[in-house]
């Protein structure tokens, strides 16, 4: 059986990821005022926080249209026995109801539409490990497993130093921006795998505490576990990411076989988080024993 794989511009994977393992790349679209620019084809992630300095426009994104998804629905089935079609989480984006829609419109059942629950590279390891999972044969009804269970081993946490894109994004109340940024105080922010929607974790006085506490919770996620996959992102903090890292494998035992991947975060993203945020995401467990 021919299984194709589908995915949206928010799963933050490289390019070189996304040739090797033949990913359908679905845009989301930013815009700043009347400017539109097409997630990872018009804009990429570099340019545009670039563009974020010196633009007085706070950017704003759109989900794809049901018309967008039907077309690549289509196009593969020309090709493909049937669709795996996984995306960013519906408590954070209209994605997932816009491929749900074209999904039950091309009929069939061609296509499985699967909500990740997650963000970044939280749905990039999602979609990675549903690669090659296809790539070695496996069954569909194994695929489909994997991919439910992997909502209950997976992570997705995130701080921010400039808290102007959340309060924006209204995600986060005008006062309480306020006193973040008087008092230093960072927020230790995750997608809730139960509700795939923003839930705060923690607030941390001082970005160097923060970083030590992120670290943390690195591994406090996968302990105890054989194998675990780790995603570092971030907008335009590298040098974060990179400490990040480097304390995440200090504190990590060699017991557990772990996977690094470093990007930075997709215009889409940047649009709601900003230019300080750095992150993780962590799929774990013996569902990646591939």
């Amino acid at each position: 059986m021919k299984i194709a794989l589908v995915t949206d511009s928010t799963c933050d994977l490289n390019s070189a990821l996304i040739q090797k393992y033949n990913i359908n790349i679905i845009p989301l679209r930013v815009h700043f005022g009347t400017e539109e620019y097409i997630d990872g084809i018009d804009i990429s992630s570099l340019s545009f926080f670039e563009k974020l300095n010196d633009n007085p426009h706070m950017p704003k994104t759109s989900k794809p249209s049901k018309q967008t998804f039907l077309d690549k629905y289509r196009e593969l089935s020309l090709d493909y026995d049937k669709i795996i079609s996984i995306h960013v989480s519906k408590g954070l984006s209209g994605t997932y109801e816009s491929a749900k829609l074209a999904a039950n419109e091309l009929g069939n059942d061609k296509v499985y539409v699967f909500d990740s629950a997650s963000i970044s590279l939280g749905l990039g390891f999602q979609v990675i490990m549903t690669a090659k999972l296809i790539k070695k044969n496996y069954e569909l009804t194994e695929i489909y497993t994997r991919l439910k269970k992997s909502k209950q081993k997976i992570s997705c946490i995130f701080t921010v130093e400039d808290l102007t894109y959340m309060k924006e994004g209204g995600r986060i109340g005008p006062a309480r921006a306020f006193l973040g940024s008087i008092f230093n105080i960072n927020p230790i922010i995750e997608i809730s795998p139960k509700t795939g929607k923003v839930n705060p974790l923690n607030k941390i006085r001082g970005n160097k505490n923060t970083l030590t506490e992120m670290s943390k919770l690195i591994y406090q996620q996968i302990k105890g576990e054989k194998i675990a996959w780790i995603g570092i992102m971030h907008g335009d903090r590298k040098e974060k990411a990179r400490l990040l890292t480097k304390k995440a494998k200090e504190l990590i035992p060699e017991s557990i076989k772990t996977t690094f991947l470093e990007n930075r975060i997709s215009p889409t993203l940047g649009c709601h988080v900003g230019p300080s945020v750095y992150a993780f995401a962590a799929l774990y467990g013996d569902l990646l024993d591939i």
